[in-house]
């Protein structure tokens, strides 16, 4: 059974002034094995961020579903939001969203302190994570006294921390400069390796071209989608740059 699966999803937004109807997804539709590590792209105004916001249960579809391990997301209570969210979905985000008021330890427990669970609890969970991602030696400064790289390995922290069925990245390497991109992408690899689902929507070619499946959103619609199996990086990431080019060339889908 797939973890996640997208079935007609539409969402259509109203103007506040003069009730103009912007449709932007229509009838999207794909699903996530578990263990995938699957990049979305698309021009700006494709509908990444509308698509990503409905995955995170963070907005509501105008029509059609979205489903988590079988759990349709519109059968979550309002109320119940935060808490599903926090128990099921790791959020990574391109501007890493630390408190400057909590060192990093005190972020990346945030959520479990959220979920009430015992703080013996989450030093347990976070001494493997913080050795795997490099940072235990850094855990008690704060977001402002370290690097881009990081505060963005600390975020990855904060998303792991829970057990996620799936980590949804937005733009993760967007605030990054080229080395410390590198090294997420490569972490994000070993994470992926270890078992963990993740969901990235990215503009960036060399981010896209380490994910296993990259799917190409044109206004609002599923246009195409490209598998890399056995295929190099480096011939990934041609694939994805001639997709690209026919995308924002306004040309067919090329199969």
């Amino acid at each position: 059974m797939p973890l996640l699966e997208v079935q007609h999803l539409q969402k259509v937004y109203t103007s506040r002034f003069g009730g103009r109807q912007v449709e932007a997804l229509q009838n999207v539709n794909f699903s996530v094995e578990p263990g995938e590590y699957v990049a979305i792209m698309g021009e700006s105004g494709s509908g990444k961020t509308t698509l990503l916001n409905i995955l995170a249960a963070l907005d509501r579809p105008t029509a059609g579903e979205v489903f988590l391990n079988g759990k349709a997301l519109s059968d979550v209570r309002e109320r119940d939001l935060a808490a599903f969210r926090r128990s099921h979905l790791g959020f990574v985000f391109q501007d890493f969203n630390l408190l400057d008021i909590f060192s990093l330890r005190d972020n990346i427990f945030l959520p479990l302190v959220l979920a009430g669970r015992p703080y013996e609890e989450m030093e347990r969970k976070l001494k493997p994570l913080a050795e795997q991602l490099g940072i235990a030696d850094i855990l008690n400064k704060y977001p402002y006294e370290v690097s881009g790289g990081q505060k963005q390995r600390a975020a990855v922290a904060r998303a792991l921390i829970t057990d996620p069925q799936i980590v949804l990245a937005d733009e993760p390497t967007g605030a990054l400069d080229s080395r410390s991109s590198d090294n997420l992408l490569e972490l994000f690899g070993e994470i992926n390796k270890g078992g963990q689902t993740i969901l990235m929507v990215t503009h960036s070619v060399k981010a896209a071209s380490h994910a296993g499946r990259v799917l190409f959103l044109r206004d609002g619609r599923v246009y195409h989608q490209l598998y890399r199996g056995s295929e190099s990086r480096e011939a990934q990431f041609r694939r994805i740059s001639d997709t690209l080019t026919v995308l924002t060339q306004g040309g067919e889908n090329h199969g």
